[in-house]
């Protein structure tokens, strides 16, 4: 059987219970290799393979579940941005015929969110910036559409070494509505969340645009930005977007 594990920011307190209780009983852990150092406290197998070895990393899992029970191993959630559904996709299309089984962990946008104060606490998006399997335009549009219907927006995978487009024009964007309507939105910037070194910066767009050379020197693979919606502020140094309770009811 196939368990398709997320173990959130994977430091040992953020483990779920039930990751827990599958890491100690199964006879396989198949991950990212940069994952092995939150899994070898189990004591069990560990295969391992790089960055665009996805295919071969959850295939082999597949296989080895044949006749064995196997972990494959996420960061935050399986489902979210993880290797769930192309477990399920490669299951069925080489006929595998595995049962599967997914944990679900704690994603960034949750860990992130608890770190900043509260700024996920109305609707709210999540969007990777990542377009190494995404179109460039297909992402910038979902951007545009985020903004347009005022949601809060998380955003994965911001920034590498390498790609730093789709971030600088996601941040135009973000700009150009800013500067549409009248808002400055509050922007939260968390890096390292709930593993070692954790920093995290609140800032407003404005401040970002104008002081981007310094963002984009501290924003990397390991970071996740949250935007506000309009109505997100700071209070007492976190970030929070209310849910609106206050609109509603008289607090005296």
């Amino acid at each position: 059987m196939l368990y398709v594990v997320g173990i959130g920011p994977g430091g040992e307190g953020y483990f779920t219970k039930k990751a827990e209780e599958i890491l100690k009983n199964i006879d396989l852990i198949v991950c990212y290799k940069g994952y092995k150092k939150f899994v070898e406290r189990f004591n069990k197998p560990i295969y391992t393979t790089g960055m665009k070895k996805e295919i071969d990393r959850v295939d082999y899992a597949l296989k080895e579940s044949k006749d064995k029970d196997v972990a494959l191993v996420s960061s935050g959630d399986a489902t979210i941005y993880g290797l769930a559904s192309l477990a399920y996709e490669l299951n069925e299309k080489k006929n595998y015929n595995i049962k599967i089984e997914v944990i679900p962990g704690i994603t960034s946008a949750s860990s992130c969110s608890a770190i900043l104060g509260s700024p996920l606490n109305h609707d709210f998006v999540v969007l990777s910036l990542s377009d190494l399997l995404t179109p460039l335009d297909i992402i910038l549009k979902r951007v545009k559409c985020a903004l347009d219907g005022d949601f809060v927006i998380t955003i994965y995978n911001p920034m590498s070494k390498s790609r730093k487009e789709p971030f600088l024009k996601a941040m135009e964007i973000v700009k150009e509505h800013a500067e549409k309507n009248n808002i400055n939105y509050v922007v939260g910037i968390v890096k390292n969340a709930s593993r070692e070194n954790e920093e995290y910066k609140i800032t407003t767009i404005n401040e970002l645009i104008d002081n981007l050379e310094k963002y984009v020197e501290f924003i990397d693979m390991n970071t996740t930005l949250i935007i506000g919606n309009s109505n997100t502020k700071v209070i007492d140094g976190k970030m929070v977007t209310p849910r609106g309770y206050l609109n509603k009811y008289k607090v005296e």
